[in-house]
């Protein structure tokens, strides 16, 4: 093989070594980019730690060599009792409307505990001991809605250009760090 044969060659395997290359870590900088902005949003719109912990990424067509890559990130679907996705409403809003018990005989949530009660509903509240949990219950209640917190809008808005960068960043240091003498 001479030089110039090998040069063609390296040229010509750019494209298969920049591919595999992607299909390894464009969800490790997805994570490290888009995660970053993901739990920057929902720490910043008061998100519990299990919506934060529930980010997932996906990467569509890794295990085929000449398939398209597609990225994709969603979180946790935790549903309602009838179903509803939970993280479609923070992600949307909700409007004022009524809740009740569907399944159950009433509603039932923690509000703090003993030593620091300042829950005022006309539901009945339980007690107990201090430090023990309180309870809220309620047959049904009037709730304003749900303020739409837009955490995956935002770190879609955020994270993509942060990834976009990282990624030709990186992909190029791999480039560089695999060229010949001769620079290919």
């Amino acid at each position: 093989m001479n030089l110039d044969q090998l040069v063609d060659y390296r040229l010509e395997s750019v494209d298969v070594r920049s591919r595999e290359w992607l299909r390894k870590n464009a969800k490790r900088i997805a994570e490290q980019t888009y995660g970053r902005v993901f739990v920057e949003q929902a720490q910043a719109k008061d998100m519990s730690e299990r919506y934060i912990k529930s980010l997932k990424f996906h990467l569509k067509g890794a295990n085929t060599p000449t398939a398209d890559l597609e990225l994709t990130f969603d979180v946790k679907s935790y549903k309602t009792e009838d179903g509803k996705p939970l993280w479609k409403f923070f992600e949307q809003g909700t409007k004022k409307h009524w809740i009740y018990p569907r399944f159950k005989k009433a509603l039932r949530w923690k509000t703090g505990d003993t030593a620091s009660q300042t829950q005022s509903i006309t539901s009945r509240i339980s007690s107990g001991t201090a430090g023990d949990p309180v309870y809220a219950f309620s047959k049904g209640h009037q709730v304003s809605g749900i303020k739409a917190r837009k955490v995956l809008y935002w770190t879609a808005q955020f994270g993509t250009k942060k990834f976009q960068r990282m990624l030709i960043r990186e992909l190029q240091r791999f480039l560089d760090s695999t060229a010949t003498k001769i620079g290919v």
